[in-house]
């Protein structure tokens, strides 16, 4: 599927649903939707590739209720930071709020969010469609016990590798953690290509690796704290940090041995340039956040469109794959002054029937009917690994608690430190390991 260009905010409603060849108008919005005609919902999100979906999607909202729909959007450290210091100045400068899910508690419990566990249970069932949702995504939702967001952007980690360079060298899939090393020293080294790398990873100081490090360590057979496992029925009971563990240690000694066969600089790779390794053919295979899937097949950035598959996430010998689960939720700023308006468009973007008109603007599916939906896996052959990929993730998979931006950053200080050679995987990780003790200590979430 070609990435699609932003539809004019003067297209009607009717030529969006025929557009994007999708039956939006099934649902009677006027029993469900107010007449908003000259309010501004302005919105501020993450700048990653779902936007483009989103401002394709939203001018049917203005046909329907006359409000008008504005995007702003923003880097994910510098989003954090603005969205943080506007809930502490009592901003209402944005009625709905993109946070990623693993902040929903800092900031649930900053005070930046009204719940909307009350205006789902009053709203149209049919429209909600809660249990539609996934349930790995949904529950980054979820806060003390209330649902505070909709859960509207769910991504989940795929293997993306050059099918065309596999199939011409006779190689299988990697699984293991082992193979997927083995097949990358081939690209590096052994397959005659000097400009095709083994594997991109993100190894970049600060949240790129300190992400990193929650995304495999449970696929290698670890966690990151006693009671955070697949399954747990109260993973934040007893969160003593285990980020030293013998699993941890080996996970980053295998990131360290990694570093040769990857592209030049990958020590300072983030999200944006593993991506782009990838879209420009400069590396087999990359780990990859589901939501970039789409601009791999759009030929006006991509030289990999019809060259790439998707497998699971790989895992160590022993140990099950476990893909990280993230995205972003839609949430209601505390601080609006038009909470009215900014629901009836939140309700109405996350209704299944729009939120089928999002995916297939390139959007990332959230719902089980989206992720089964026939119309969908032929425009995005990927969605069936991606729905395993789902059904298998585990919803704590990074920490989703106040504390979670600087346990990660300080966490990514580390694993870079191991990567670039500035300490050895075990002296990094025992730093790693007194320090979020005393940070956890010093918030009380350890005695």
């Amino acid at each position: 599927m070609n990435h699609m260009k932003t539809i004019a905010k003067g297209v009607s409603a009717l030529a969006l649903t025929m557009a994007l060849g999708t039956s939006a108008s099934a649902q009677d919005w006027s029993a469900e939707l107010g007449d908003h005609d000259g309010t501004t919902i302005r919105v501020q999100s993450i700048a990653d590739p779902f936007i483009d979906a989103f401002r394709e999607v939203s001018p049917a909202f203005t046909e329907l209720t006359g409000a008008e729909v504005t995007l702003d959007s923003f880097g994910y450290d510098p989003l954090h930071e603005k969205q943080i210091l506007s809930c502490s100045q009592g901003s209402d400068e944005y009625d709905v709020l993109f946070i990623d899910g693993i902040w929903v508690g800092e900031f649930a419990e900053a005070g930046c969010l009204e719940p909307v566990e009350e205006r789902v249970a009053a709203a149209n069932p049919d429209v909600m469609a809660m249990d539609d949702y996934i349930d790995s995504f949904k529950g980054q939702a979820i806060w003390d016990g209330q649902l505070q967001c909709l859960p509207i952007a769910g991504y989940w980690h795929m293997l993306h590798y050059r099918k065309d360079l596999f199939e011409k060298h006779g190689l299988e899939v990697p699984k293991t953690f082992d193979e997927l090393m083995q097949v990358a020293k081939f690209f590096a080294e052994d397959d005659g290509d000097p400009d095709v790398a083994g594997m991109a990873m993100n190894f970049q100081r600060g949240s790129a690796a300190g992400q990193q490090f929650f995304e495999w360590i449970y696929s290698a057979g670890g966690k990151p704290w006693e009671s955070n496992y697949p399954g747990s029925d109260d993973p934040y009971a007893d969160q003593t940090p285990l980020f030293n563990s013998p699993e941890a240690v080996e996970m980053i000694e295998f990131f360290k041995a990694m570093v040769p066969y990857g592209p030049p600089g990958v020590e300072q790779f983030a999200w944006d340039e593993r991506a782009n390794a990838f879209t420009q053919g400069k590396v087999a295979m990359i780990n990859n956040w589901s939501v970039r899937t789409p601009l791999f097949t759009d030929p006006d950035i991509s030289k990999v469109t019809d060259a790439f598959d998707v497998a699971m996430f790989p895992h160590a010998d022993g140990a099950s794959s476990v893909p990280p689960v993230g995205g972003w939720i839609m949430c209601l700023n505390a601080h609006g002054q038009q909470k009215d308006a900014a629901w009836d468009f939140m309700q109405w973007f996350a209704s299944p029937e729009v939120h089928k008109d999002f995916v297939l603007a390139g959007g990332p599916p959230s719902r089980h009917s989206a992720m089964q939906d026939e119309e969908i896996i032929a425009a995005q052959p990927w969605v069936p690994t991606l729905y395993e990929s789902a059904k298998a993730a585990w919803q704590e998979g990074r920490p989703r608690h106040a504390m979670t931006f600087e346990m990660i950053d300080a966490i990514g200080l580390q694993v870079n430190r191991a990567i670039v050679g500035d300490a050895t995987a075990q002296e990094a990780m025992d730093e790693a390991n007194e320090t979020i003790t005393q940070m956890l200590t010093r918030a009380g979430y350890l005695k």
